[in-house]
């Protein structure tokens, strides 16, 4: 019974994780703009960014969010929404989170 319980628990927990980590609702989408990149962007470490002016973050993205990343504040300058009657925003939160609202 107790290994029963254990093996549920488990499936749960990956079940929760891939559900979370994978898909993007299409109204939250940004893209890079033409000319732009995300290339000087270096991954979190586990204390988050090493510079004052940068935070940790992950960008949603057509094909899924981005591993959780290094930016700035003016990160939507950088980038545009997939829907033009949406707006790039930034939430708080370690990591914290690119997409479009409305």
């Amino acid at each position: 019974m107790l290994l029963s319980r254990r093996i549920r628990v488990l499936v749960f927990c990956v079940v929760s994780a891939l559900a979370t980590a994978c898909g993007v609702d299409d109204d939250e989408v940004v893209r890079v703009k033409e000319g732009e990149s995300l290339a000087d962007a270096e991954y979190c470490g586990s204390f988050g960014c090493d510079q004052l002016n940068e935070f940790c973050a992950e960008v949603f993205l057509e094909f899924g969010r981005s591993p959780p990343i290094c930016i700035t504040e003016d990160v939507c300058e950088r980038l545009e929404c997939a829907n033009t009657n949406r707006r790039c925003a930034i939430f708080d939160g370690f990591p914290g989170q690119v997409k479009c609202i409305k």
